[in-house]
């Protein structure tokens, strides 16, 4: 294509020509006079140890803190590195033995596959998760705090934030797309009304750390419970625990709601229907959906045996305003916080900490919280990174960690916070290489937490030459 330029007149060449060399002759007097010092990294005081090759394609590298920040104890960052194009190596996300289960991240990934050479390369904790009281029908469960999806099955709806959504990460072949992310979910009955259906897997009435939808009102702030006394939940088949039933919350007043039950099999086609709730396994490939309240008299007045239940449940990516399908192929980890986006730190990240201390001058707090992200960086490969104490857990301020990741040594472009604390996990292989924390019949352990994302074998490796 032939591109025409705009005559300029004599009289404009000039001026243009004599802009030009103005313009040259400012940047040479600035450059000489005094030119602003590029800022100092935020790593010039951390020293990079060599490279470890994991797999080909996968690396951790282990940054150290040479110079402790009002520390006693030196920290250390850890960067796990992925080249789908230097191995077949894939990114997925997965949970333990069952969705209502926490596990170890060691746990976790040894369930990925039976296979021991298929064995994944390196794997981090997932997204936050609340463990629900152990009321009745409620023991040793747990429940995601967001948006999440394991090959493409749902586990919690997404968080309402004003109908802005918030922040997670799409794996879907091989990668993470960092957004904000919503869901719709609908429930059909055989005469095509329909209802929302409020969450996934879950104890009705209780809704974790954030409000769903604009009827859920605020319970307690620490950890953030709120309810809802009419509600819809649906149990997936990889719930793995009998569903709950009432009082699973005895502080959450809803919960005491005896309900309604439906229980629908692997084809959509209601087995079951019963007045009251809990302690109902959920069948192989079905589903078993609860209601309280006005949710419990919807599925009384549209659902008999041999009725058909239909589940329609939409992902929706918000900042582009497009839903995304979900199929096998999809896996979604949940956060609140994006610490980077386009090698920007984003206005909105607060500066929170959970845990903070003296430091060793006696009078600064500083923030212990270990911290888990997940990024990709600018050639494009996806990065697990975990920040915590040598042997001890320590971290840093949310804002600080930003920076940390935003140093141009890492050229790390997106990034996405995860589940920290006492949950920051990092493996390579079979060996875990981040300090134990929680206390546990006074040992020392990692703590179980709801998923992982994990790199391993996968993918083509189309560009690894023999």
């Amino acid at each position: 294509m032939r591109v025409t330029r705009p005559h300029l007149p004599t009289k404009s060449r000039t001026w243009v020509a004599a802009a030009a060399a103005l313009g040259a002759a400012l940047a040479l007097t600035a450059s000489s006079s005094g030119a602003a010092e590029p800022a100092t990294s935020p790593l010039a005081a951390w020293t990079a140890g060599t490279p470890v090759t994991v797999a080909a394609g996968v690396t951790r590298t282990t940054w150290t803190e040479t110079t402790p920040d009002n520390r006693a104890k030196a920290r250390a960052l850890q960067i796990v590195e992925i080249d789908p194009l230097a191995g077949a190596v894939t990114l997925e996300s997965a949970i333990g033995a069952n969705d209502s289960l926490a596990e170890t991240l060691t746990e976790q990934l040894a369930k990925v596959t039976p296979v021991t050479t298929r064995h994944p390369w390196a794997g981090v904790n997932g997204g936050l998760f609340q463990r629900e009281p152990a009321g009745t029908g409620a023991e040793s469960t747990i429940v995601h705090t967001s948006v999440t999806a394991t090959d493409g099955v749902l586990h919690s709806a997404g968080c309402w934030s004003g109908g802005k959504g918030s922040s997670g990460a799409v794996i879907q072949y091989g990668l993470p797309y960092i957004t904000k992310l919503s869901t719709k979910l609908n429930l059909i009955a055989p005469s095509g009304e329909t209802v929302r259906i409020d969450d996934f897997n879950r104890a009705p009435g209780r809704v974790p750390h954030c409000a769903r939808d604009t009827d859920d009102v605020l319970v307690t702030a620490s950890p953030p419970v709120y309810t809802d006394p009419s509600e819809i939940v649906v149990f997936t088949h990889d719930y793995g625990a009998p569903v709950p039933a009432p009082g699973s919350d005895p502080g959450v007043a809803a919960t005491m709601d005896e309900g309604f039950e439906v229980v629908v099999d692997a084809n959509g086609v209601v087995t079951r229907t019963r007045e009251g709730r809990g302690g109902t396994p959920v069948p192989a490939g079905g589903r078993v959906i609860q209601g309280i309240g006005t949710g419990a008299q919807w599925l009384r007045d549209h659902f008999v045996p041999g009725n058909t239940a239909t589940i329609d449940q939409k992902l929706h990516d918000v900042t582009m305003k497009r839903d995304i399908p979900l199929d096998a192929s999809v896996d979604v980890v949940s956060s609140f916080h994006q610490l980077l986006r386009h090698g920007d730190i984003p206005a909105e990240l607060p500066n929170s900490c959970s845990g903070t201390e003296t430091g060793t001058d006696g009078t600064t707090l500083i923030c212990t919280d270990s911290r888990t992200a997940l990024g990709t960086n600018v050639r494009g490969r996806p990065v697990l990174v975990t920040l915590t104490g040598q042997d001890n857990e320590d971290g840093d301020y949310l804002q600080s960690f930003a920076a940390l990741l935003n140093s141009p040594e890492l050229g790390i472009v997106d990034a996405l916070n995860l589940d920290g604390g006492g949950s920051t996990t990092l493996q390579t292989g079979t060996q875990v290489h981040t300090p134990p924390t929680d206390l546990k019949d006074g040992t020392r352990v990692h703590r179980e937490v709801a998923d992982t994302v994990y790199t391993g074998v996968g993918g083509y490796g189309l560009y690894v030459k023999p």
